[in-house]
């Protein structure tokens, strides 16, 4: 099954988990995708705060450090999913959606980014409004080795055959820079 891997920090993260935040703004994002889209949670910077779930009621909070045993750190780990049904372009300079759905206030609150930072990540180009839809919390998190994707390799079989390209399968072993293409089983 085909689904989309995408990497977000553990503040953004944090809010999706929590429920507060609802719509993900991207530059580049699909947009007649729909299916699944795995979060992977980015490696928390020397001195910035990580996220960390309790290992008791699962809940989730920001932190520097985390008790072992009791609470468990989610960075680098891919720790849930989301649908996508739903993808608006928005043109933030001009609050332009194509859709007339969002305005400024409901997508600033929605997707919980100050109308001031929408307009600093975009500027005057277009960008996208994922609606997230059917979360799903993983009770225990993927590592990135679960999944795969399909990369074209140049095979040259000799004289006899011209090259050619075939796809191979390939562990996904690093985090994409915002998304990328992935595969999974599909869970019976």
């Amino acid at each position: 099954m085909k689904a989309i891997l995408m990497s977000i920090r553990p503040q953004n993260l944090c809010h999706i988990l929590n429920g507060d935040k609802t719509i993900e703004l991207r530059k580049r994002f699909p947009k007649d995708y729909r299916g699944w889209v795995y979060l992977y949670c980015t490696k928390a910077i020397k001195g910035k705060p990580t996220l960390i779930r309790s290992a008791f009621n699962h809940s989730y909070r920001l932190g520097t450090c985390y008790v072992d045993g009791f609470e468990i750190n989610l960075a680098g780990k891919v720790v849930c999913r989301f649908w996508v049904d739903n993808v608006e372009e928005v043109l933030a300079l001009n609050w332009d959606t194509r859709t007339d759905t969002l305005d400024e206030f409901n997508l600033s609150l929605k997707s919980c980014i100050s109308i001031k930072d929408i307009n600093n990540i975009f500027g005057d180009k277009e960008g996208k409004a994922i609606h997230i839809s059917k979360l799903e919390i993983f009770d225990k998190p993927k590592e990135l080795g679960e999944f795969y994707y399909y990369k074209k390799r140049l095979i040259d079989c000799g004289m006899d055959c011209p090259p050619y390209f075939d796809e191979v399968k390939t562990q996904v072993r690093k985090a994409p820079q915002s998304w990328q293409y992935i595969y999974i089983k599909e869970d019976k």
